[in-house]
């Protein structure tokens, strides 16, 4: 795994780097800022990796690693535990690194639930650091999958689907502290009936007690076409945006991206902004099912505007990424 940091504010200036070597290849890598670490899960024998944020931003190149595995982690076979990820404020000195696992009661859960695991980093020995189950909580229930395997999204004129990622959260699991509580946005995608795509997210909340529960959870689908790769965010008056793909072989919608969003005093649950297509496809992918799973959500340094990344598909169906914002 290869890792750069910059040494400035300058994103165009000089950078650290570093080299950190794993028994097996750390597939499908999803990173977040803690107090303590640069944290980041993988599918692979280590599902939890922290990686030394205060030596690394002092340029030292003998930043250490602490790689462990998360207990019993129901999967379908293929492996995203989400980090929390601090966005504004980071958390205080002790507080734990939160992941977060999508499980279904179909892969052998109880219920369809989020099940919490909490990382503590012991840099001083690191022998002391360890993961362990935090907690679980159940969800409205939600059918993870459309079609078979990897083949989920139509496209017009071609035979060819596209992969929707399902079966795990979306990049990122954004955390945000307030003066009363915490709160992480999660999201994913959901077979709302006759395999068609939908966005299920919730925003978790504790009273800065590491105690969650769900505060809100909802299902964006305003109409037949399939929305899937999600990623959602709060900004820091409370109103939420999510940004995703969209394409329907029956509608004649190739794959694009678009955004949707809610304020902070909206009915609980909903997302009430009309749609937003940001930039439409304009042909269909072929030869593959592969498709945009590391989109994103990042909210700006000014704490109201959305910044969004992902993929749609241009002429002949190439594959295109598009960064575009909004704001609530």
């Amino acid at each position: 795994m290869l890792l750069a940091l910059s040494q400035t504010g300058d994103p165009t200036g000089a950078y650290y780097t570093w080299s950190f070597n794993f028994t097996s290849f750390p597939d499908y890598p999803k990173f977040s800022v803690w107090w303590d670490g640069y944290y980041m899960t993988s599918n692979s024998n280590k599902t939890a990796i922290v990686f030394e944020r205060e030596a690394m931003l002092a340029g030292d190149p003998n930043a250490r690693m602490v790689a462990l595995s998360a207990p019993s982690v129901i999967n379908s076979g293929f492996t995203s535990v989400l980090p929390a990820d601090a966005d504004g404020d980071l958390p205080p000195a002790g507080t734990p690194c939160y992941f977060f696992n999508l499980e279904d009661n179909s892969w052998g859960a109880p219920s369809d639930r989020i099940k919490i695991y909490a990382m503590t980093t012991d840099w001083n020995t690191t022998s002391n650091s360890e993961v362990v189950t935090h907690q679980s909580l159940n969800t409205a229930a939600f059918d993870p999958w459309l079609y078979t395997g990897w083949d989920n999204i139509s496209q017009p004129g071609s035979s060819q689907r596209l992969d929707a990622g399902l079966g795990i959260f979306y990049f990122r699991a954004q955390h945000t502290r307030w003066s009363d509580h915490n709160s992480v946005m999660l999201c994913h995608g959901v077979d709302v009936g006759s395999n068609h795509c939908a966005i299920r997210w919730y925003e978790l909340r504790d009273a800065n007690d590491g105690n969650w529960s769900i505060y809100q959870q909802g299902t964006w689908n305003p109409d037949a076409a399939d929305r899937f790769y999600g990623s959602i965010a709060m900004d820091h008056e409370g109103n939420i945006g999510l940004g995703y793909s969209c394409a329907d072989g029956s509608d004649n919608i190739h794959a694009g991206l678009r955004y949707t969003g809610r304020l902070a005093s909206d009915p609980l649950g909903e997302m009430t902004f009309a749609e937003v297509s940001a930039v439409s496809g304009v042909a269909a992918q072929e030869g593959t099912n592969r498709f945009g799973d590391y989109a994103h959500m990042s909210l700006d340094p000014d704490g109201t505007t959305f910044w969004f990344t992902g993929e749609y598909l241009g002429s002949g169906g190439g594959t295109k990424t598009r960064i575009f914002s909004f704001n609530l």
